[in-house]
């Protein structure tokens, strides 16, 4: 495959260009693991059949990060898209860093938060794949523009983990918002994100609330 692949992007997207820490929050791998699966699906490797993922064409993509998903999907048939998010999100995000630092695009700084706790940064490297895939994003939110697809997808995808401060600065929330759910229809694999994201959302709301309660 020639360029980065949609998970690429929205990787670099979650990581501040200068201090090099996440602002995806927690749900940056449930974008990645949609991003490995709208991939496939504009590659025409799967689709949606009866709302659950099938594999149309198994021959591979020469993506290693793409063909073991494809793989996968082939060997567990008949699951839903979002149960794909939730099995397909465990150790993507590194495995996006990794390459993204290989090939120059972030650097992997090592430290430690209050001189105890280790962390690891991926400040911006070289070349201009995140300016280019910003601006793309700010021509897809403005009203009358024709996206492609995969442009389309990423902007939703960034959506779903709540990354529109970053991806889409300046843009009003309720102006964003309906261009985006005018956009949405029929991309599948980024709903199935978007829907991963609401459950998990859930679970830690009512996770939360129970442990308030249980406090007083």
């Amino acid at each position: 495959m020639a360029g980065l692949t949609l998970a690429e992007e929205l990787a670099l997207l979650g990581y501040d260009d200068e201090s090099g820490k996440q602002v995806g929050g927690m749900f940056v791998s449930y974008g990645l693991a949609g991003a490995l699966l709208a991939e496939l699906a504009l590659l025409r490797r799967i689709e949606l059949t009866d709302k659950r993922v099938a594999v149309t064409d198994p021959s591979p993509t020469g993506d290693a990060l793409l063909d073991d998903a494809l793989r996968r999907v082939a060997e567990h048939p008949g699951r839903r898209p979002a149960r794909w998010v939730d099995v397909l999100r465990k150790g993507v995000e590194r495995a996006v860093l990794d390459r993204l630092v290989a090939s120059g695009y972030l650097r992997r700084e090592e430290g430690r938060a209050l001189f105890v706790v280790p962390v690891t940064r991926y400040p911006a490297g070289a070349g201009t794949a995140e300016r280019d895939a910003r601006l793309r994003l700010a021509d897809a939110v403005r009203p009358g523009s024709t996206p492609d697809q995969r442009t389309v997808t990423l902007a939703l995808l960034a959506h779903a983990c709540g990354m529109d401060a970053q991806a889409f600065p300046g843009v009003a929330k309720k102006v964003l918002h309906r261009r985006l759910d005018e956009l949405a229809a029929g991309d599948w694999a980024a709903q199935a994100t978007m829907r991963a994201v609401e459950v998990v959302r859930a679970a830690l709301l009512t996770a939360t609330t129970t442990a308030a309660t249980s406090g007083t």
